[in-house]
């Protein structure tokens, strides 16, 4: 660690969302603890992804509610009126939170390098990271500490949620079909595969399944399907991400498409079955935690791109309903019995 980061008093951090950039920034707050323990560290968070780490300690939190955002600058504002931090790490490029970094008062505003900056995010920084091409999420994270003077990392996930009565009282694993609400996602995979694999699990391992997901009426309309499962049990819609946390933690194992419980599911140390197509897992996938994933992200660049992952941008999507379709049932049941049958 060089001598600049031990002159460190007061750290600024801007990550609004989301739940899965939020469970990579755990360690990169960790690390900078572990480092830097007199450093005063305050972090800019999104209402909902604060109540997954407001445990942490060590840890001022600002929380950013986005349904109203004018109250949550004025309450920014006033907080931060007679402070000034040695460094801001703005960690993220939406639009909303580059106007948040207004409101933060720092000699060293540090942000992304330009092939990852939008929304006029260099007009808020003075200084951008330098990360190596074709590197996971997290690891960019990384490099925004390394500007700063600390270049090892430090992963530990705990986030000091405590311990939940289970859900069920026998063994069972967790699934989540649903992902991003945003258009052109297309990164889920056919529900209906969905009930082949728990019925699989089921009827060869005795296992029960847990369907979790978000609020939203999309999901929990699709997973009503489930409801007349007898082994499966219906979470969605009804839990907090706490309450996840801990669905998760006590279940064998994890199964779906990226989303921000299948990266919970990585920092418990859960066997995680990613299911990728449209995105590529070595930038986005499951940190540490790759054995198990499914990858069909080059097959399906060639099949509905035309290209190839030494072609494209780092990061390019495969914008095609088809594309999950390239993962098959037989993929899944193979990792399951690789996870089960130890």
């Amino acid at each position: 660690m060089s001598q600049v980061a031990n002159q460190l008093n007061s750290i600024c951090i801007i990550r609004l969302s989301s739940i899965g950039d939020i469970t990579h920034m755990i360690p990169i707050i960790q690390t900078l603890k572990y480092y830097l323990p007199h450093a005063n560290l305050t972090w800019i968070i999104g209402k909902t992804e604060y109540s997954l780490v407001k445990n942490i300690k060590g840890v001022d939190f600002i929380v950013i509610d986005k349904n109203n955002f004018r109250l949550s600058l004025k309450k920014l504002r006033l907080i931060n009126k007679d402070k000034v931090y040695d460094v801001l790490l703005h960690m993220q490029v939406s639009l909303r939170s580059n106007i948040i970094s207004l409101y933060v008062n720092s000699i060293r505003k540090i942000g992304f390098d330009s092939p990852n900056s939008k929304n006029f995010h260099s007009l808020f920084i003075n200084e951008r990271i330098r990360p190596k091409p074709r590197i996971h999420v997290l690891d960019t994270f990384f490099y925004f500490l390394k500007e700063i003077g600390i270049n090892n990392k430090y992963l530990d996930y705990e986030i000091n949620i405590s311990e939940a009565k289970k859900i069920i009282n026998k063994k069972y694993i967790v699934f989540n079909p649903f992902t991003s609400s945003r258009r052109f996602n297309y990164r889920e995979w056919d529900i209906d595969n969905y009930k082949v694999i728990v019925k699989y699990i089921n009827e060869k391992y005795s296992i029960d399944s847990i369907i979790i997901g978000g609020k939203s009426d999309y999901e929990i309309r699709k997973s009503a399907e489930f409801n007349n499962i007898n082994n499966v049990t219906n979470m969605v819609g009804s839990t907090s991400l706490e309450q996840a946390y801990n669905i998760i933690k006590n279940s064998e194992l994890y199964i779906g498409s990226d989303s921000g419980t299948m990266h919970m599911a990585s920092l418990l140390a859960k066997p995680v079955i990613g299911l990728f197509a449209t995105s590529n897992p070595f930038r986005t996938g499951p940190y540490r935690n790759m054995k198990y994933i499914i990858n069909k992200y080059p097959e399906a660049l060639i099949k509905f791109n035309k290209e190839t992952e030494d072609s494209v941008k780092w990061g390019k999507r495969v914008r095609n309903k088809k594309a999950m379709s390239l993962i098959r049932i037989e993929d899944v049941t193979k990792n399951i019995d690789a996870i089960l049958k130890f």
